[in-house]
């Protein structure tokens, strides 16, 4: 018994001496990997287009808007923040059991300098589709939006009241 002990304690030890001389791998997302793909790129391309193409991803990344749905008893808010989005550049439809927002802006930016005229086009695109979990009068839904925030208020539709009760014959 007191040799099995031993022996165990001697193999744990040899795996723990083997566990620390192995290669340690860094854990390495795809923002990372994207970047070591694109850093020999973007330092040739540097001189002539000073934004480098990681911007693409940096930008990307974490910009899904927030948007947070609650129910207020007799209606429901919604809020979704837009920044950067003016009110002329969303659109919002409702059905009674429906949402679906969007959000469109394009813009384009143009630079001259010495090296020649570069030319910057962007586009940023929102789209969302919620089943509302109850029927909203859609002709009284109301939205604000300021400073980039967009909220929603959806009157919920009121249940039909059962005209009188009716006595049900037992077979």
């Amino acid at each position: 018994m007191h040799m099995t002990t031993s022996n165990n304690k001697e193999r744990s030890r040899r795996q723990e001496d083997n566990d620390s001389k192995a290669l340690a791998l860094p854990s390495i997302g795809i923002p990372q990997l994207f970047e070591e793909f694109m850093r020999p790129f973007d330092e040739f391309m540097q001189p002539l287009f000073p934004s480098s193409m990681k911007s693409i991803w940096t930008e990307a990344q974490g910009r899904e808007p927030v948007v947070d749905f609650q129910d207020r008893g007799d209606h429901y808010v919604l809020t979704a923040e837009l920044p950067g989005f003016e009110k002329n550049e969303v659109e919002v439809k409702v059905t009674s059991n429906e949402l679906e927002l969007n959000a469109e802006k394009n813009s384009q930016k143009e630079s001259k300098g010495k090296n020649g005229t570069q030319s910057l086009s962007t586009r940023a695109y929102f789209h969302r589709y919620l089943s509302l979990p109850e029927e909203v009068v859609s002709e009284k839904v109301a939205g604000t939006m300021k400073n980039g925030v967009l909220e929603l208020k959806l009157p919920k539709k009121e249940p039909k009241a059962q005209k009188g009760s009716r006595r049900v014959a037992l077979k």
